[in-house]
């Protein structure tokens, strides 16, 4: 593999950061919802079984959030102008893949708002991630490589966000092997002895559960501002007994045809307000 373009991007971000050459003890996760599907209408956790890899919206066209990776899209522009142009012309499995340094330590991911699993990365995988802080939808300069990342940590911490906004956004570069780059993968309970759980087990690594997110549509309603009312109307038509979990959201989109981006504002509320047990 020619990791040319992967080393420019990585100085280039080196280049431009700042604060005290130090290495981070944290993970990188990777929060995504496991119970999508591909474009080509393959089970989400299948695909990454068969390529045995976890692939950037440039070679997928999914995302749990905006989607704008392509030749001059937003995505595209961003990595242009904050790696340099160092994959203008490179190979697509080359460009980064998106998580979150989970310096919070929660149990459910460094960036839930994206989905209620995570793959967690193995600590040698920091050498060829840079950060930015925060999302790089906002265009941030701030930006630093594992040894000086410590400068993103500060200002994140110092930082009133919502609990949804309050990550250190991670790019690692290059191919992403599940085999070897990847730790294990954290599972919502909800998906236990589920099809899910099945294909999860397909990957040939670590499966572990965090404690499992759980709303009722009444707790929705004291936020009515958080999202807008009409998605917690729409949450509540989807409730079992007046509640709505992960599973319950995926099949709404898989199985009865919701608009993925409306479930999507459900979700926001289910991360933000229905994590079992207390975030720090």
């Amino acid at each position: 593999m020619n990791t040319h373009a992967v080393t420019q991007a990585i100085e280039n971000v080196r280049a431009k950061s700042f604060g005290n050459s130090e290495g981070t003890e944290h993970s990188v996760t990777i929060n995504f919802h496991p119970d999508r599907y591909t474009p080509d209408n393959v089970p989400l956790l299948l695909a990454i079984a068969k390529t045995g890899e976890l692939r950037s919206q440039f070679e997928t066209a999914t995302s749990n959030g905006g989607l704008t990776a392509y030749n001059g899209g937003a995505r595209w522009l961003w990595e242009q102008r904050i790696f340099g142009g160092a994959y203008d012309k490179a190979p697509l499995h080359l460009r980064p893949k998106y998580g979150a340094l989970n310096f919070r330590k929660y149990k459910t991911g460094a960036a839930p708002r994206f989905g209620s699993a995570f793959f967690q990365l193995k600590s040698h995988v920091l050498e060829r991630t840079t950060f930015c802080y925060p999302d790089s939808f906002f265009e941030p300069e701030d930006c630093a490589v594992s040894n000086t990342v410590s400068s993103l940590i500060a200002k994140a911490s110092l930082d009133q966000v919502d609990l949804l906004d309050d990550y250190i956004e991670a790019h690692i570069h290059g191919v992403v092997s599940i085999k070897t780059d990847v730790e294990c993968l954290v599972l919502d309970p909800i998906y236990r002895f589920s099809v899910v759980e099945e294909h999860a087990h397909q990957l040939g690594i670590t499966i572990n559960w965090h404690d499992g997110y759980e709303l009722q549509v009444n707790v929705m309603s004291r936020y009515p501002s958080y999202r807008g009312k009409q998605f917690i109307q729409l949450a509540r038509s989807l409730a079992v007994n007046g509640t709505v979990n992960a599973r319950l959201l995926g099949t709404a989109i898989t199985e009865q045809g919701y608009d993925e981006q409306e479930i999507k504002k459900i979700w926001h509320y289910l991360a933000r307000y229905g994590y079992l047990s207390a975030r720090a």
